[in-house]
Formats: structure tokens, C-alpha cells, sequence
């Protein structure tokens, strides 16, 4: 399998997040970490002393190696194939967000559309914002809690989203949540009572959000899309919000991408990421080829950028396990 492929083929989902100052790609640091060692691997060791200069690199090598060993540990990048491809997943959740996205009386985004939860970063697959609170919205990123998120839970990410998800979307407010388990096709929707999620009862033909009242689902049908080709516009939601007028308000502390100078604070172990420097040095969330060449949210700016943030993810131990000993000695 080419190398591009392997890479392609162990991603279940394209997100980016950030949870606990680390940036977390598809739910998981393992998979994190298989980002860093494919951009590594294609961009080469020189990449990675532009960013960290040769006395930080020299430190790492011996902590990697010792003295006088060529044998290091293990690297953690998960490069498994998922059991199941990304698309069906990807297109429920696309299918939803197309089928409320003209929605009068809130605002729906989601997909790539970051929500700042603390100074934790998660994009939901859906999100829906009662019209009242669009000043909540900037330019880059919702600022809090929305008042009701839908996930597409796929089966590789099942523990991470009805987990660490879960505990920090609570943590944040996030008064509802519908958790839409694709392999199981079940739909759990969670409402917030006292700081913990209940799960909530479903009965009969519809389920009414309780965070948005006259919002409601048809949710036996909510898997009806899932095997036609190309996107749907699903019949399954009434609502019946006023359409009120609103002034979108622009971010309040100018937090966005190129806000903060790209200027990755590295180390032999993990950094902590700053919300600014995600949502800064972050881009779009875009995996591509060009030229035989990873490039990561769209230019090479964005790749050199998401280098940094992944290398202060996981460190720079963990880093030099991607290139044999003599390919990191002959750039010192």
C-alpha cells in the first residue's frame, strides 16, 4: 500500500481538536501522532530542525538513542486501518447539517466550524444556536456552549465521543447533546441536569429537544439517508422558532487564524497549546497531496504550522522516532 494511502486508510474522521492544551486528530493522540510521523516521513528531518533549531534536536537524539545506541523506542502512531471507511459516517453528518442549514429562528453550523469550550477546542459534527445568543459567534469560532450538539459517533471514536466528549461537553454547559451511534444506529439524546448527562427516553415516532423547545426529530428515520450515493436533504426535523432578527458580533479578542505569530514553543516532552495558538496556527482542517507532498490546511503556512502544534503535542522525543538515527545526524 502507498504511503499516502496507509494514511488514508487509518483516518476515521477529519478533525482537529484541541482537549487539555494537546491537539487531538480523530479522537486520539495515536492518531495524532500518526499525522506528525507521515508529515516527517514526507517532509523530511530538515522540516522539523527549522522549527526546533539543532541544540533542541541534539537533546532529543541522545534522550531517543543514548550515548551510543541505535535502537530507540517504539513511536505510538497508530497507522491500523479503521474498520470502517470515513464516508457513511462523514455523509450522515453532512446530511444533517445540509437539511437545517436554512433553518429560520437558529443557527446550525458544524464540520470544521470550531466551538470554544473553556480554553478546550471541539468541532461538532452539528451544532445548533437559539438566534438570541449569536453573540456568542465570531468569525472563526463559536465563543461557549451551544445549545444543542449532534454527533455521529464512528465506531473507532466511539470511546473517545461517549467519554472524554462527553465529560467536557458537560464541563462547558452544553445543555444537549444527541449522540448518533452510525454502526448501532441508535440515537441517545443526553440532556445536562446538575453538571451530569441523563440519558433521555425516546418513544413513538418523534423525540422534541428539551434545550430547544418545537425542535423535534423523526429520529427512527434518521439513518434512511445512509446508503444513497451523494448528499440527501432529509425530511425528518419540524420546528417552529421565531425568526428573529440578529447582528452577528465580531470576536472580541480578534483570536483567529494568523492572530498570534507562528512561533512553536518546543520540547524534548509535550507543550501545552494555548487556545490562541490552535485557533491561530489551526487553519482548516484539510488533509491533501500536492506535488508529492502533504499539505495540511491548505498551504504550505498551514503545514509548517500544524508541524508545530503536533510536535508540541506529543514532544520532540516522540517526534525524532519518524527518521532512522542517521537521517536526523546528517542535517546537525
Amino acid at each position: 500500500m502507498h504511503q499516502s494511502d496507509q494514511f488514508y486508510s487509518a483516518l476515521p474522521k477529519y478533525k482537529a481538536e484541541l482537549v487539555d492544551g494537546q491537539m487531538y486528530i480523530a479522537g486520539s493522540l495515536r492518531k495524532s501522532a500518526m499525522v506528525l510521523g507521515y508529515m516527517v516521513e514526507q517532509l523530511g528531518a530538515e522540516a522539523v530542525l527549522a522549527l526546533c533549531g539543532k541544540e533542541l534536536l541534539q537533546d532529543a537524539l541522545i534522550e531517543g538513542y543514548g550515548s551510543g545506541e541505535n535502537e530507540q523506542s517504539a513511536a505510538i502512531a497508530d497507522f491500523t486501518p479503521v474498520d470502517l471507511w470515513y464516508y457513511p459516517p462523514q455523509k450522515l453528518a453532512s446530511d444533517l447539517r445540509l437539511s437545517l442549514f436554512r433553518a429560520k429562528g437558529v443557527y446550525v453550523a458544524g464540520g470544521t466550524m470550531a466551538v470554544k469550550l473553556g480554553e478546550d477546542v471541539f468541532m461538532p459534527d452539528v451544532f445548533m444556536l437559539a438566534n438570541h445568543k449569536r453573540h456568542q459567534l465570531t468569525d472563526y469560532y463559536l465563543d461557549g456552549a451551544p445549545d444543542l450538539i449532534m454527533e455521529v459517533v464512528h465506531p473507532y471514536m466511539r470511546t473517545f465521543d461517549y467519554g472524554v466528549r462527553l465529560t467536557k461537553y458537560a464541563q462547558a454547559g452544553v445543555a444537549e447533546v444527541w449522540m448518533l451511534d452510525y454502526e448501532r444506529q441508535t440515537f441517545d439524546p443526553y440532556v445536562l441536569l446538575e453538571g451530569t448527562y441523563v440519558l433521555q427516553k425516546v418513544a413513538g415516532d418523534w423525540y422534541e429537544s428539551k434545550s430547544l423547545p418545537t425542535f423535534r426529530v423523526a429520529y427512527p428515520r434518521l439513518y434512511e439517508s445512509i446508503k444513497e450515493m451523494g448528499l440527501q436533504l432529509l425530511t425528518i426535523f419540524e420546528m417552529n422558532f421565531p425568526d428573529t432578527q440578529y447582528d452577528k458580533v465580531p470576536a472580541q479578542k480578534g483570536y483567529g487564524w494568523g492572530s498570534v505569530p507562528f512561533v512553536p514553543r518546543l520540547d524534548l516532552a509535550p507543550v501545552a497549546i494555548t487556545f490562541p495558538e490552535f485557533i491561530a496556527w489551526g487553519g482548516e482542517v484539510k488533509f491533501e497531496m500536492i506535488g508529492g507532498k502533504p499539505v495540511f490546511g491548505g498551504s504550505e503556512t498551514t503545514t509548517k504550522e500544524w508541524l508545530g502544534l503536533l510536535m508540541m503535542t506529543l514532544g520532540l522525543k516522540e517526534t525524532i522516532k519518524y527518521l532512522p538515527k542517521e537521517v536526523w545526524s546528517n542535517v546537525l
